[in-house]
Parts: C-alpha cells; structure tokens; sequence
C-alpha cells in the first residue's frame, strides 16, 4: 500500500519538532531565576539565534539591568543556558532576538522556574554565581 506522501510529510516534521527546544519558556525561566536568586526587578533577558539554529543553539545571552552588574547577571544567565543544554555559539552572521519575559508569573511558576533553572546547573556540575552582588 502506498502512503499519503503528505501524512509523510506532516509525520517528518512532527518527528523533527521533537528535538526543538522550547525556547519561550526556557527564557521566562532563565528570567524567573535571575529575578529571584538576585533580586533583580525589573530585568530583562535578551537571547539572539542566528536564522539557521535550531532546537537547543543560540548566538547570545545578554541581561539588561539598570545595576552596574551587567556581565555578572549576563554569566549567570549564560550558565543557566548552558546547564538547560543550549550549545551557545555566534558565527556573526544575521540574527534575531526572541521577546523579553514580563516576569509576570504566578509564585508557583516562579518557584517551578527556579526550581527547574537550580536543578539543572546542579545535575551538569555548572557554577550560578554567589549570592547578590560583590
């Protein structure tokens, strides 16, 4: 029997959408994170991907802040990347930025968001920075 070459198609794609990362809610719960292990309010997570990554890569994590802690808070974010399984690599080629959280969550999403970010740095042996600012 031969097979709908479009329920093919459809079943590849879905096959391919497995591996692809849920880039929206990893970024509501890298800032969830942020917003709670460092007390920044407001904040604003700002991931770029180049147009040809997928799934788990990404070109860059910045954070914005109005503190002098940029960088500090910009590592640890790349590290709560990281430690969620993103490979993090800028080619310099063309990109585009995905939505800032609003932070505006529920606690219990907050505390899953923490709880998911904190597990993960543990399980791959990633260091979050130390506790506020130095």
């Amino acid at each position: 029997m031969t097979r709908c070459p479009l329920q093919i198609k459809r079943e590849r794609r879905l096959r391919d959408l497995e591996n692809e990362a849920d880039i929206e809610q990893d970024i509501c719960d890298v800032t969830l994170w942020l917003m709670i292990k460092y007390g920044l309010k407001p904040c604003h997570l700002w991931v770029e991907r180049h147009y040809t990554q997928r799934g788990h890569q990404i070109a860059r994590v910045s954070v914005f802040d109005p503190s002098d802690h940029i960088e500090r808070w910009t590592d640890a974010a790349r590290n709560a990347f990281l430690a969620l399984g993103y490979d993090i690599h800028d080619s310099g080629a063309d990109i585009y930025g995905y939505e800032f959280c609003n932070g505006k969550h529920s606690k219990h999403e907050a505390i899953q968001a923490y709880a998911r970010i904190e597990r993960a740095l543990a399980t791959r042996g990633i260091h979050s920075l130390s506790e506020g600012p130095e």
